[in-house]
């Protein structure tokens, strides 16, 4: 598994990281070169081309190496090495720009980043993309078809839950403009982020289907799950709100970071299964952010190797294979990836993972004394 970080030279250091992973599953793109922009905008959908490439599943992600890098992630724009970057794919220009060339120390800094997160093990693209989509009180955008401006789509912020299959639901008043367009034409998308949003650095899924009205005792069943996953949604009880939900999903996209982006099937997507941690992590996390700030610089200084002083850290995601942490150091802000030394599966588990880190961090000051 690879993970590796980019940034732009287009967007402000604060949102311009992102995560590559390498799995035999995950069908995408990432790359940059110093000629040539072919990426849309990191929210954007991927080109002709690069769909093209999504229909082989044994083709592998290309992390590319540059001379240029990212100030936070060590990530570079470049891959001239024809064995890592066989297509030879252009990307990014970033000539001109402050981060094309740096002193060697600074290179010597962001490599030792580099090489420490392209190790990093992380979730299968499906593993994720499911994560993001099980979230409790999700909102998302839906985009449909305007019956009002022919050809025009409408984006309206909706709340949805999911059923055991993976296809994302919703409790839609009969007033509401999106629901009068689906009842005329239920082709739509739903773009889902991550719970951490901030920025082009973090996660976010496009699911393309059909949305369909569904009644009787099945859209009673939708509906008492659905107010599960948003205990306070009492509206969806209103006798004008009904139950719908895109029945056929037809692609699911996915952009991890900025130019981490690519897409899996949609039999992989209903095959997976989110993190176990997923229903817990989020207590955890806020007691790391709250109490143990000092242990979290810890883990990136003497774990990933970053040198230079840290401003701010936050934990913003835990999952069983580690955690991802925002870290800013002056105008510069990423993310940057703590594995843990073995797959965590349960709760209890969480603490012992995280103390083994503590426990690693010393060996290593000892060592450094």
């Amino acid at each position: 598994m690879l993970c590796a970080r980019f940034r732009p030279p287009c967007a402000p250091a604060l949102s311009c990281l992102l995560l590559l992973t390498m799995t035999p599953t995950a069908r995408g793109y990432s790359g940059f070169s110093v000629n040539k922009l072919v990426l849309p905008h990191a929210g954007g959908r991927l080109t002709k081309p690069l769909i093209a490439l999504r229909t082989s599943p044994s083709r592998s992600l290309v992390s590319r190496k540059q001379s240029a890098s990212d100030a936070v992630t060590g990530a570079k724009f470049e891959e001239n090495d024809k064995e890592k970057n066989p297509q030879g794919r252009p990307g990014h220009s970033v000539k001109g720009t402050v981060v094309e060339n740096v002193d060697p120390e600074t290179a010597r800094k962001r490599e030792a980043i580099r090489t420490h997160q392209e190790s990093c093990p992380r979730l299968t693209w499906a593993e994720e993309i499911r994560t993001i989509m099980e979230q409790k009180e999700g909102f998302a955008v839906l985009s449909t078809q305007s019956k009002k401006f022919d050809g025009y789509p409408l984006g309206s912020i909706v709340g949805f839950a999911v059923d055991d299959q993976g296809r994302p639901f919703f409790s839609f008043s009969g007033m509401s403009s999106h629901t009068q367009n689906i009842l005329v034409n239920g082709k739509a998308s739903l773009c889902v982020t991550e719970s951490a949003f901030k920025g082009a650095a973090d996660a976010r899924v496009t699911v393309l289907g059909d949305v369909k009205e569904v009644g009787g005792s099945e859209g009673e069943e939708l509906r008492k799950l659905y107010m599960n996953y948003h205990p306070g949604a009492y509206w969806a009880s209103f006798g004008d709100f009904k139950m719908y939900r895109m029945e056929t999903i037809k692609d699911i996209s996915f952009v991890g970071g900025f130019a981490r982006a690519g897409g899996i099937s949609v039999e992989e997507y209903m095959n997976a299964k989110p993190d176990p941690l997923q229903s817990f992590a989020a207590p955890v996390m806020k007691h790391m952010n709250e109490d143990h700030v000092d242990a979290l610089k810890e883990y990136v200084q003497y774990i990933v190797g970053v040198e230079d002083p840290i401003d701010k850290i936050e934990m913003k995601r835990l999952d069983k294979l580690g955690f991802d942490v925002r870290v800013a150091r002056g105008s510069d802000s990423g993310v940057l990836r703590i594995p843990f030394e073995q797959p965590v599966l349960e709760r209890k588990a969480v603490k012992e993972a995280i103390v083994a880190l503590s426990k690693k961090v010393a060996s290593i000051k000892a060592e450094k004394e």
